[in-house]
């Protein structure tokens, strides 16, 4: 069934009244995802659902905790007098909402045109880099979205003849993004305007951060490099762990490096979740998520000043070739890392959390990086 339709094109710029639940004073920066002027106006048939925006905070530089104090949405026609939840999800991993965590659920009453803004009266807490905030919005409501182009950062999810239980988006009945892909196949060439305003409120990461660590490491492809002989990988500690034992990390780049003021944490992947291969690589063998914990027990989720030593033990045939990637970002995407071998291991600098595993580069990106 065909959950919304497109009613028109709004060629408008959203001077639109304000309509707060209570004041407060305005957080340090606006989480909007938006672009352009102009707008469609959408709308729920069928069932109630629930339409949200996710929002990376890495690039942002926001230091985590940091809370939320008020959310908008660009509403067209509301439903007067119909039950309508605000929601905010927290996600360590940047990829589907599927496993976020619900860390606020508020109930709104929207009864006019306009831009609605719920002013929440104690702010909400994140502690995770990426957030995803919606509305459960009633049938017949009507709301309006950029025309900026498909894009997975606006999600739907409804159940037919239901309501799903907001505490576990896996309950949805249809949940993803609306891009035109299944599940929804919604394609709204653009994304819901939905925005809110945050603010950091201290702790964060308790180690200094470079505002100038490199995010594209070099103008060619990345291959392997062999490795210095006096390197001693005895001090190499694999994870036990969550089946990540042929990875392996620096303790003395967390104990020495950084006074034992960051804690390394591993676990394994279904392989379904790993983003689209890197132009002139193939990822294989195992995906690790790791995530990077600092003194206060919250994730580092911007570039370390200096990075994790992290090897991976490839498969005998790959050991020759292999080459380290790390994923991060909403969506994630693969940045394919320095990295040299020794003996049987592949190793890399991991200076964030993300997702791990090793790729062969293809013969033609190994053609252009001068190696046979």
């Amino acid at each position: 069934m065909l959950k919304t339709k497109m009613l028109w094109l709004l060629s408008l710029i959203l001077l639109l009244g304000i309509l707060s639940a209570a004041p407060a004073s305005a957080g340090d920066l606006i989480l909007n995802i938006n672009s352009g002027a102009d707008s469609t106006v959408w709308f729920v048939s069928g069932e109630a659902s629930l339409v949200m925006n996710g929002f990376d905070l890495t690039p942002l530089n926001i230091n985590l905790p940091a809370v939320i104090d008020r959310v908008s949405l660009a509403v067209n026609t509301p439903v007067p007098g119909a039950s309508i939840d605000l929601l905010i999800y927290e996600d360590s991993n940047g990829r589907s909402p599927v496993d976020a965590r619900l860390v606020s659920q508020t109930q709104v009453n929207i009864t006019q045109s306009g831009t609605f803004t719920h002013v929440f009266s104690s702010p909400i807490t994140v502690t995770q880099p990426v957030v995803w905030i919606g509305f459960y919005l009633p049938v017949d409501f009507r709301f309006l979205a950029d025309t900026s182009g498909s894009s997975v950062l606006t999600y739907w999810g409804w159940t037919n003849g239901g309501r799903f239980n907001v505490n576990d988006l896996s309950s949805a009945q249809v949940l993803g993004p609306a891009d035109g892909s299944a599940p929804v196949n919604i394609n709204m060439n653009g994304k819901a305007r939905i925005t809110a305003e945050i603010s950091s409120v201290g702790g964060g990461s308790a180690i200094p951060i470079d505002p100038n660590a490199p995010t594209e490491l070099s103008d060619g492809p990345i291959v392997q490099r062999p490795g210095g002989p006096d390197v001693n990988t005895n001090i190499m500690q694999a994870f036990s762990a969550n089946q990540c034992d042929t990875l392996y990390r620096d303790v003395d780049d967390m104990t020495i490096t950084y006074s034992g003021g960051v804690v390394v944490e591993c676990k394994r992947l279904w392989a379904g979740y790993a983003p689209p291969d890197p132009l002139g690589y193939t990822r294989q063998q195992i995906l690790y998520e790791i995530t990077i914990y600092n003194d206060q027990g919250f994730v580092v989720t911007e570039w370390l000043p200096a990075g994790i030593t992290h090897c991976i033990e490839p498969y005998p045939d790959d050991v020759n070739d292999a080459v380290v990637g790390l994923a991060f970002g909403a969506p994630q995407q693969w940045e394919i890392r320095p990295t040299l071998r020794y003996g049987n291991l592949v190793c890399a600098e991991i200076g964030r959390s993300g997702l791990l595993s090793y790729f062969l580069p293809t013969d033609e990106t190994k053609q252009a990086a001068g190696v046979s």
